[in-house]
């Protein structure tokens, strides 16, 4: 590596940390700063969009064996 490169790499080098260090003092002053926030809780999915039955289990399993099968059969062809 001549010495060229080896500036370059030091002059980024350089200003790497010092862009961490500036990062890491403005997260410390954010820290102290920032207000608490309180996140309202996620809702409750209704009894309906809990569970799927068993039927509509095995027809989503079907219809995904039919594309697969599809897509493998495209790949097949020349």
């Amino acid at each position: 590596m001549n010495q060229s490169q080896q500036d370059l790499r030091r002059a980024a080098a350089k200003a790497f940390m010092e862009s961490l260090d500036q990062l890491g003092m403005s997260l410390s002053s954010s820290e102290e700063v920032a207000p608490e926030v309180k996140t309202a809780p996620a809702p409750k999915p209704t009894s309906a969009s809990q569970a799927m039955s068993v039927e509509e289990l095995e027809a989503a399993v079907a219809d995904i064996e039919q594309f697969i099968q599809e897509i493998q059969k495209q790949s097949d062809e020349p």
